[in-house]
């Protein structure tokens, strides 16, 4: 199950939810689509959740406190509101559930937050996402995370040179190579597939895995995804 939280601290130019932060001119200007969402919009836009009004949600979809679940926070980006989150969190936990933490890897947790979190999926965003570098690669915040010990780091790659970048941060952050993933980006089914086929034999002579976007093969163009 996904919860996903409004808001980002970086504006990558693909980004495929960008109706989570590309709210007015300035970011609409920033994606490849140019699209200004409206924040007001009743489906996609921002809305104002109490935690338990979350959990209670959760529970209209699934039975979280009889069948425990995987639940990952995504965005957006989610650290941005962790003291928000903790208490949702804390709720998950006392039920048995798993809770994932999708993240940019540009915040450090909180160990109020930390402590409830089975999983970090870190993907650190690369030159072509178009982020000033001070802002989207933090080494001492990666290092963080990367000692809790629940990290697993996710690379979007467009391009087989976009490995380059990534050995050079997997060095530095000293990441296992068992703990790195690459995910071919594409906002296509088949832009998706043949990014896949370029950089594959790579990725794999590195010891790292290839993980594709499914929610783009299943269900194109679908932002309920």
């Amino acid at each position: 199950m996904f919860v996903r939280t409004y808001g980002c601290n970086l504006h990558c130019t693909w980004c495929d939810t960008a109706y989570t932060w590309a709210d007015t001119d300035n970011k609409a200007a920033q994606t490849e689509s140019g699209i200004k969402y409206d924040r007001n919009e009743p489906v996609y836009g921002l809305k104002e959740m109490h935690p338990i009004t979350v959990l209670n949600e959760l529970c209209a979809i699934w039975p979280i406190r009889t069948r425990p679940t995987l639940i990952v926070i995504s965005g957006g980006e989610p650290m941005l509101q962790q003291t928000q989150l903790a208490p949702l969190l804390e709720q998950l936990d006392m039920y048995g559930n798993q809770m994932h933490i999708e993240t940019a890897g540009t915040l450090s947790p909180n160990l109020g937050f930390d402590k409830y979190v089975t999983q970090y999926n870190v993907s650190p965003k690369l030159q072509h996402s178009g982020n000033p570098g001070t802002l989207r690669y933090r080494p001492r915040v990666l290092k963080d995370l990367n000692g809790t010990g629940k990290a697993r780091f996710k690379f979007v790659a467009r391009a087989k040179s976009d490995l380059d970048e990534v050995r050079r941060i997997v060095k530095e952050i000293e990441i296992d190579s068992s703990n790195v993933m690459i995910m071919p980006e594409g906002t296509t089914a088949e832009n998706n597939a043949q990014v896949a086929r370029d950089i594959a034999n790579a990725a794999l002579h590195e010891g790292w895995g290839i993980s594709m976007r499914l929610h783009v093969l299943l269900w194109p163009n679908d932002k309920d995804m």
